[in-house]
């Protein structure tokens, strides 16, 4: 699917729904392709999700993260998905990247991993 700024494909895997996504990384583009994948997922009754976001271009920082927990994230939890395995490249050494704490703050159980056998095990084990 073609969206503004990124493309998104889904495939159902029985137990899990793997998604991939490429192009630009902004508030919005993360938002929307979040709520796609999630949608896809519920409707699917899949409670599992990878995520493969190392083809997006781009920085999500400090602030982006903290915006994306209470406008996204904070939403989701207790809609249906479980867990979600996110797949990205190490985007920063610095203590301030926190993905993984606002997520579970907003009671949504979400691990990143740099490589997808460790996401996959993680996922589905």
């Amino acid at each position: 699917m073609a969206q503004q700024g990124f493309m998104l494909t889904m495939e159902d895997k029985s137990t899990y729904l793997h998604a991939r996504t490429s192009g630009i990384r902004s508030r919005e583009n993360v938002h929307n392709l979040t709520m796609e994948v999630f949608n896809a997922a519920i409707e699917k009754k899949l409670t599992k999700v990878l995520v493969d976001v190392r083809e997006l271009e781009g920085y999500f920082g400090y602030l982006d993260i903290f915006i994306f927990g209470k406008e996204v994230l904070h939403d989701l939890r207790g809609k249906g998905v479980d867990r979600v395995a996110v797949v990205d490249i190490h985007q920063t050494t610095r203590q301030d990247w926190f993905l993984e704490p606002v997520a579970h703050i907003h009671e949504v159980n979400l691990r990143v991993f740099t490589d997808e056998e460790s996401a996959l095990k993680w996922l589905c084990g």
